[in-house]
């Protein structure tokens, strides 16, 4: 079995502040035993030969990846010819489809304006798995309504950490029965062969991780910005 999380950002993405890089990722992910990760920056593959020998030095095995904004809402997209990528609709996607890549349902029933929500019940014969976000405590999880479309249509669930901050990463992750190839796993993961590990978080962790994302990305970035402008 492989440890594995198919959904991480790093300090390169560029519309989220992270506070750690893609090789600083791999390095911590090693050291928790992972063997297959996927960085899923938003709308940037960060994926790069070189990255991928630095991961497979370390024992991990680097799956090309990237969290798209597609009609407005958050897509995971692994293995696709990124740099030649064109999609401006969901439907877009039913083309590019092959055994070799995979597409999955991040968070789609979370309150959120980029969660797929309506649009993941419209295309649920798109998604190849269904994200179950580490984002969940015991009085709250928007997890719940996507497991049980998972389970009516016989799609596999994959456990991420969507980590943008240290203490999201191992929250929840996955194990794939598969060889430690991005094929293979992306073929064991599509054949149902894998199994998501998670607990619920405490609604002060919850708490905590929110507002930092808020205070990152709506008050850091955008004070950013402005000073760029003004100077």
């Amino acid at each position: 079995m492989l440890t594995a999380d198919f959904h991480i950002h790093t300090s390169e993405d560029p519309e989220d502040l992270v506070r750690y890089s893609a090789t600083e990722l791999i390095d911590t992910a090693a050291q928790l035993g992972y063997s297959v990760l996927s960085i899923t920056n938003h709308n940037f593959n960060v994926w790069t030969e070189w990255l991928r020998d630095y991961a497979w030095e370390r024992g991990i095995v680097l799956i090309p990846g990237m969290e798209a904004t597609i009609q407005g809402r958050h897509v995971l997209l692994y293995n696709f010819d990124f740099p030649s990528l064109s999609i401006s609709r969901l439907s877009d996607l039913y083309a590019l489809r092959d055994q070799d890549n995979m597409i999955i349902a991040p968070h789609p029933c979370y309150p959120s304006s980029v969660a797929l929500r309506r649009l993941f019940f419209q295309h649920i014969d798109l998604f190849d798995a269904v994200e179950l976000s580490h984002f969940y405590c015991r009085t709250i999880d928007f997890n719940r309504k996507a497991m049980e479309a998972a389970k009516i249509h016989g799609l596999p669930v994959a456990g991420t950490s969507d980590a943008h901050q240290r203490r999201q990463f191992h929250t929840t992750w996955s194990e794939v029965d598969a060889e430690p190839d991005p094929v293979a796993v992306i073929q064991a993961i599509k054949a149902g062969r894998i199994s998501p590990c998670t607990s619920p978080l405490p609604l002060t962790m919850l708490i905590r991780i929110n507002t930092l994302m808020v205070w990152r990305n709506h008050v850091v970035l955008r004070a950013r910005a402005l000073h760029r402008k003004h100077p």
